[in-house]
């Protein structure tokens, strides 16, 4: 069923249970949009638009804070690259997959001296907090997370990140939100939409540590490209970079909101985007237009490709992890079909799981076309090599 853009516009086409869910936390919203990419998540579902007035949804933000996309153009050109030997240095020089520490990143980042750490409710939290975040930050953890390597149509390499704010978000999300249940900080998390006023000091609170947690996964990105960049001795020429797993106080129609974007892409008239597609397929760089379905849409667009398959029906079921690991059924999806796609297209695949794979994704050109005239393309980006955690890796912090 496709839904046509209305005053709380759905993009595309959803299952039944990403459009309850939708409805579901819209009924508690002032406005809402659902982008193509959508899909099932944890109360609100990925690709979901909230806007509330003075009001934040720690479970609506998410759990991996600030998560977004970004891309840098080298001035490199795609003849120069050493493809294998480009990939193998970033896998000795960034760290993918669980619990991975990152010994080169900077202990003296001006991030760690930030007010916003007093926003965290006692010294302790704020110090063990602080420590994880040090060592963790420029890691790009497991599950949908990567590293790739682009050329654009004038053979130009490019560079494009998708990661968020690690165990600094989880845990940020995971405490507010027991917090504002009465419950203590290091709780079992009930994943439950508990509104908090922006006047009352719990939500000024959430909203300054979400600000910082998002100001961390900025800085882990443009670590990691400025790294990859000076491996090869290369400048960047160009940046493109967003969040969409943050909230943001914004006017539209003249009215203020607090405005949620969930696995969605910010595109204000003249704002850039990266967008990724699957493993084995083309990404965007957009740019946002100023049109009555854009304003429609809260000016938003789609943060990737979007998933038509939950990650059990494409890998199975499984137990246990890395030695322990035991295939109990298999999915949908196997390696041979993963390799016989990438091969077909010249892709470079390090790492990687079943789950990934570009068969459990939409087409990102279908999605993008389902989201009518509120964006425009800038540029096509071309995949020559994708660098993800391998698929033994268990990532508690992606969302």
């Amino acid at each position: 069923m496709e839904h046509q853009i209305h005053e709380n516009p759905i993009c595309g086409t959803h299952e039944a249970q990403t459009l309850a869910q939708f409805y579901d936390v819209l009924s508690r919203a002032e406005r809402g949009a659902l982008m193509a990419d959508g899909h099932l998540g944890y109360v609100m579902p990925i690709g979901g638009v909230m806007a509330y007035r003075e009001k934040i949804s720690a479970v609506g933000v998410g759990f991996d804070i600030g998560c977004g996309n970004m891309a840098v153009q080298l001035d490199l050109k795609i003849e120069k690259l050493k493809l294998n030997e480009f990939l193998d240095q970033i896998q000795r020089n960034i760290s993918f997959g669980i619990g991975q520490k990152n010994p080169r990143a900077p202990q003296d980042h001006p991030l760690f001296d930030r007010p916003e750490w007093d926003a965290y409710p006692t010294p302790r939290i704020r110090n063990e907090l602080k420590k994880l975040a040090r060592e963790q930050l420029g890691t790009v953890g497991s599950g949908n997370h990567y590293v790739d390597i682009f050329a654009d149509s004038e053979k130009s390499i490019w560079i494009g990140v998708h990661f968020g704010s690690r165990g600094l978000g989880h845990r940020t999300a995971g405490g507010f939100l027991n917090l504002s249940l009465n419950k203590s900080w290091d709780s079992r998390v009930q994943e439950v939409e508990v509104l908090l006023p922006l006047n009352k000091p719990l939500g000024e609170s959430y909203f300054a540590a979400m600000t910082l947690s998002g100001a961390y996964a900025w800085a882990g990105r443009e670590w990691v490209c400025q790294t990859i960049a000076d491996l090869l001795g290369a400048k960047i020429v160009q940046r493109i970079h967003n969040h969409h797993n943050f909230a943001w106080r914004e006017t539209h129609q003249n009215e203020e909101y607090i405005v949620i974007r969930k696995g969605a892409t910010p595109a204000f008239p003249g704002q850039r985007g990266f967008i990724g597609g699957s493993m084995g397929d083309p990404a965007v760089i957009i740019e946002g237009v100023d049109t009555p379905q854009s304003r429609l849409l809260l000016f938003s667009t789609v943060h990737g490709a979007g998933r038509i398959m939950s990650r059990r029906q494409a890998a199975g079921r499984i137990r246990g992890w890395d030695k322990k690991r035991k295939l109990l059924s298999p999915g949908k999806i196997s390696w041979p079909m993963i390799h016989d796609w990438l091969r077909e297209k010249e892709i470079v695949l390090r790492g990687g799981g079943l789950d990934e794979a570009p068969q459990v994704y939409r087409r990102l050109d279908q999605v993008l076309t389902a989201q009518g005239n509120t964006v425009k393309i800038l540029h096509t980006l071309t995949p020559l090599g994708v660098i993800m955690a391998g698929a033994d890796e268990f990532d508690p912090y992606r969302d």
